[in-house]
């Protein structure tokens, strides 16, 4: 299996209508060699690293709605007793660059929770050591 060392978030939408990391990911990694578009392929899509993070490690999320779209999203870092840590609201954005200071967290885990204007919800699990 061919490994794709690139680092950077610039997504596509797969033949298979599913958004990958960039072509790289989508051809070598999934097998996917037809590219619909750039960009995510609805909704919207969300890729962050590192995980874990480190005590004073930034944390730096990338957001991508479909190719010429632009639209609102709600950013917090939640953890699993609901308590909100970090809160951003960014307007009107096909695609943005994040970053969280995590230096406040506690060890843990917490939920990066996202919702669009175009009504989709993403959640994904971090880390804190």
């Amino acid at each position: 299996m061919y490994q794709c060392n690139i680092q950077f978030y610039d997504p596509v939408c797969g033949c298979d209508h599913v958004t990958y990391r960039n072509l790289c990911n989508a051809e070598f990694n999934h097998g996917v060699k037809t590219i619909l578009r750039q960009g995510a392929c609805s909704g919207i899509d969300m890729d962050f690293y590192p995980n874990p993070v480190g005590p004073s490690t930034t944390l730096t999320i990338n957001l991508s709605h479909p190719e010429y779209v632009n639209a609102n999203a709600d950013v917090k870092i939640v953890d699993m007793f609901g308590k909100v840590w970090e809160h951003r609201i960014i307007n009107n954005f096909n695609r943005m660059t994040i970053q969280f200071d995590v230096l406040t967290l506690k060890t843990g885990l917490y939920l990066i929770v996202v919702t669009s204007s175009l009504n989709t919800f993403m959640v994904r699990k971090l880390a804190k050591y």
